[in-house]
């Protein structure tokens, strides 16, 4: 009896085993995992911008069935309109929510260190992200290293000099008005004028938290170049000094310049601090000109063609002579979220990208023959829908020219590094964690009494010297004290390295 007993429970032991484990014998061990969709990742983006009808078609269908087959993923994008991307980006990063990876300038690296709202890459990047280190140069990462850890992917890879300090015009409309380049601030302001006369409906607009560098160009004789985009410390080029910009001669003269463009209606008070408003300007092809970023006229050219189709973008430089500088070779950085809960698939992901040139084209242009086509060696896109931003993650070894840019729009952005140099700043961050208090205080200050001067709202002689006299109260020479003596500390240890092989390329 007992015997029989024991039979009949190795028999229905049997039966159990090969009722649980037989998708992985016989024919059904053939099919692959990911058919099963309660086992696929998703990881979580966040992105700025707009979702466009295209991109979300793409990854719903042909871009999350090469991740299901290639990472075992799925992509869920979460897209923040521009105009508060920052704000709604630091809200989810604070209060911890679910997402794995996200995109933001370099110089927000340090202060998300500063925030414990990112983890470190360096085991994530050597395990998983061979293509990153063989298509991005070893420069590039290192500008992305506090204390030693890798915090940030640094995507593109390509010409940098000088980023932030050109003006991008509309070339079409300036050669209308009887104009060949633009050479000085004089320039501008004419081109303005002898638009706005023909037609009042076009705006001249300069940003107002970028651009002070374009007009450093010409308004000083020496070298500068701002600590990050808060504009309230900049480095001398020649001495290696970091200096005190909002107290500088050279502030006064941009405040008072930029006063007169108000006065002038170059720079449009009405859509000064509303940034929805600018792009919408820009979107409508009402856009003079604007800060360049090196590559922004081939950029933005669909967007103004949109509007326009005979619209033509370039970008220059005023005192042209005068030396670009490097501050960071890719201003575009990838963060891991502190909170993800998939690090190794964000960054498999990533590496994804660049691993070969059919997937770094797939995700940048979509489907070839649906979403763009190859024309003598460029790219023609054949849908107007933006899918993702190419310039996050331009990349030299992959690089292909769009069929609607002109050649010599091709030929100043790839000649770009030419007379530049690398700046002091080069691998510099400001650890805020010191005087994170005093710093809060000093931006809060900064934000409500020096932004309507930078804009050129408020008079720099009427009420410079008390948002000055506010500034300090609020602890702004503890915070440049600090900012000395990191800068100091990083000189010295520049100066004893050993020097290192200048780029890891395979």
């Amino acid at each position: 009896m007992k015997r029989a007993v024991s039979g009949m429970v190795a028999i229905l032991f049997v039966s159990i085993m090969y009722i649980l484990y037989s998708k992985y014998i016989g024919p059904e061990a053939n099919k692959p995992v990911e058919d099963e969709p309660e086992s696929l990742v998703t990881l979580k983006v966040i992105m700025p911008g707009d979702l466009s009808a295209r991109m979300g078609d793409f990854v719903e269908n042909e871009l999350n069935d090469r991740l299901k087959k290639d990472l075992h993923m799925k992509l869920e994008l979460t897209y923040i309109p521009w105009s508060n991307y920052q704000q709604k980006l630091e809200l989810a990063l604070s209060t911890g929510e679910n997402y794995d990876l996200f995109w933001y300038g370099a110089p927000f690296v340090s202060v998300y260190y500063t925030k414990n709202y990112i983890q470190p890459l360096d085991e994530l990047l050597n395990q998983y992200g061979q293509d990153l280190i063989k298509h991005i140069p070893a420069e590039n990462f290192e500008q992305n290293r506090i204390g030693g850890k890798l915090w940030a992917i640094p995507t593109q890879a390509f010409t940098s000099a000088g980023k932030f300090s050109s003006v991008m015009v509309r070339q079409d409309l300036l050669e209308r008005v009887g104009v060949s380049d633009i050479k000085t601030i004089a320039d501008i302001e004419l081109f303005y004028e002898k638009m706005h006369a023909i037609d009042p409906s076009y705006y001249g607009y300069l940003e107002t938290d970028r651009g002070h560098e374009m007009l450093w160009r010409e308004l000083t004789d020496r070298n500068y170049s701002s600590l990050d985009e808060r504009l309230l410390f900049m480095v001398d080029e020649d001495s290696g000094e970091i200096l005190s910009y909002v107290e500088s001669d050279l502030y006064k003269k941009v405040a008072q310049l930029r006063e007169s463009w108000v006065t002038r209606g170059i720079i449009d008070k009405n859509l000064v601090g509303n940034p929805a408003a600018k792009i919408d300007q820009e979107n409508a092809g009402k856009l003079l000109f604007r800060v360049g970023a090196v590559s922004r006229a081939m950029e933005n050219l669909q967007t103004a063609r949109n509007a326009d189709p005979d619209a033509r973008l370039r970008e220059y430089y005023f005192e042209k002579d005068k030396p670009k500088f490097i501050t960071t070779p890719s201003n575009e950085a990838f963060m891991i979220a502190a909170a993800s809960k998939n690090p190794e698939r964000a960054m498999m992901f990533m590496n994804w990208i660049l691993h070969s040139k059919e997937n770094y084209n797939f995700i940048i242009y979509g489907v070839e023959g649906k979403d763009y086509a190859l024309e003598n060696g460029k790219i023609k896109l054949l849908t107007n829908d933006q899918l993702m931003y190419e310039w996050m993650w331009r990349n030299k070894d992959y690089f292909i020219a769009p069929a609607s840019v002109e050649d010599d729009i091709i030929d100043d952005m790839l000649k770009n590094d030419e007379n530049s140099r690398i700046s002091k700043l080069f691998g510099f961050h400001f650890n805020e964690a010191p005087v994170k208090h005093e710093i809060a205080q000093v931006i809060a200050v900064y934000k409500e009494k020096f932004e309507p001067i930078n804009f050129g709202l408020a008079s720099y002689e009427e009420f410079y010297e008390d948002a000055l006299i506010a500034l300090k109260k609020a602890g702004y020479d503890i915070v440049f004290a600090e900012l000395k003596k990191q800068f100091s500390e990083f000189k010295l240890q520049k100066s004893e390295a050993k020097p290192k092989v200048e780029r890891n390329r395979s």
